[in-house]
């Protein structure tokens, strides 16, 4: 083969690389930034039950109880402490649009709700086909509702079980008469 060729051919093949990298990392780019907007839709929901709970703790007269402030930093930061954050139970809590208006419980508490209502354990594709018929407006995944329910798991609040490959979640029973009473307030909201 003359050079001249063999110079247009590997002209050609890095050019075909190329372009195939950059159709790659723009998809890959495209798919990170949507991640980033999930997350960030998620620590928004958050930072308003954060101020919420805040309220209601004040309103309840509980002056002594630390309660941190959220934290604030880059958009790195922010994406991170959206995958570690977890707000404790005050009390049952509604979760609200960036207009105001009530949408009704959390989707830890519709979850939690759900399960005590159950006589077998469920796993989480049930638990979100119940909810996503129970309420057609909200915004409800398997993925959404398997990390809810891991972080009622971790608040002793549900139990895990897990057989071969799938993983059934049960309600606990109320630990405290605060759960206790959390509860029926929040069965009276739905």
């Amino acid at each position: 083969m003359p050079a001249q060729e063999t110079l247009t051919s590997l002209k050609t093949a890095y050019a075909d690389r190329v372009a195939a990298d950059l159709a790659d990392n723009t998809a890959e780019q495209d798919r990170i930034r949507a991640e980033i907007e999930h997350l960030q839709a998620q620590l928004d929901g958050l930072e308003a039950d954060h101020a919420l709970l805040k309220d209601m703790s004040a309103a309840l007269g509980n002056t002594t109880a630390a309660v941190p402030q959220p934290r604030r930093g880059t958009k790195k930061a922010a994406t991170t402490a959206a995958k570690k954050t977890a707000v404790k139970k005050a009390a049952p809590k509604m979760t609200t649009t960036k207009a105001g208006e009530d949408k009704g419980p959390s989707l830890t508490d519709l979850i939690h709700i759900h399960l005590t209502g159950q006589s077998e354990p469920r796993t989480a594709q049930e638990i979100t086909r119940a909810l996503a018929e129970a309420h057609p407006g909200r915004n409800v995944n398997v993925n959404l509702v398997r990390t809810t329910t891991e972080r009622l798991v971790g608040r002793s609040r549900v139990e895990r079980v897990k057989q071969g490959s799938t993983v059934y979640y049960t309600a606990q029973a109320a630990a405290d008469s605060g759960d206790a009473d959390a509860e029926k307030a929040t069965a009276g909201v739905s």
